[in-house]
């Protein structure tokens, strides 16, 4: 989402008395508004003045830092710890660990729990089609939903979303079991 005049991300060069000046602007930024920046979709590449070094992910670091600082709900101590433990993991392996791997092994559940109910269920083949159908659809609506909510609020599992997490995935146990007993029902 860069500026259409833009040929690559927005760069910030960073001097040795630690101002930030935005080069796209001609102006000193905070890294308050770097962080709008980038929440508002814009690409960002913070370099050293004075050599050239790359300190994007350094000055990120300490947006996210300054942030929690200023926040009543912190990022969980397990949260911070596996990231260190995982410092050559990308926050993207993190999620995928963390986050993704859940939620498909729930995915796995649901089918699996659906293969139990058909075999025991009494009721005729077109009755058993359309109950597994009308469970996968509804199964399917509850985890794609769950899967953008998440991808929409990546940063907010980060910063202590595993309750909101284990919320999202009670409401949607929930939801199986009263789809569950839907089937029972029919």
């Amino acid at each position: 989402m860069n500026e259409p005049n833009s040929p690559g991300p927005r760069v910030i060069k960073r001097y040795s008395n630690r101002k930030l000046y935005d080069t796209q602007e001609s102006r000193y930024v905070t890294l308050e508004e770097i962080s709008a920046l980038i929440k508002a979709g814009q690409e960002v590449k913070i370099v050293d003045n004075r050599t050239g070094d790359d300190l994007t992910e350094v000055t990120l670091a300490q947006i996210l830092y300054e942030e929690q600082k200023r926040q009543t709900t912190r990022m969980p101590l397990s949260a911070l710890k596996e990231i260190l433990r995982t410092s050559g993991a990308t926050i993207s392996e993190f999620i995928q660990k963390r986050v993704r791997e859940p939620v498909q092994s729930l995915r796995e559940g649901a089918e699996r729990k659906v293969d139990e109910l058909v075999r025991r269920s009494e009721s005729s083949v077109e009755e058993k089609a359309r109950s597994v159908r009308e469970f996968f659809q509804g199964a399917n609506r509850a985890l794609d939903d769950l899967q953008r909510r998440i991808d929409e609020r990546i940063h907010t599992v980060l910063d202590g979303g595993r309750a909101g997490l284990r919320r999202e995935l009670a409401s949607l146990r929930r939801r199986i079991e009263e789809l569950e007993s839907r089937l029972k029902s029919d």
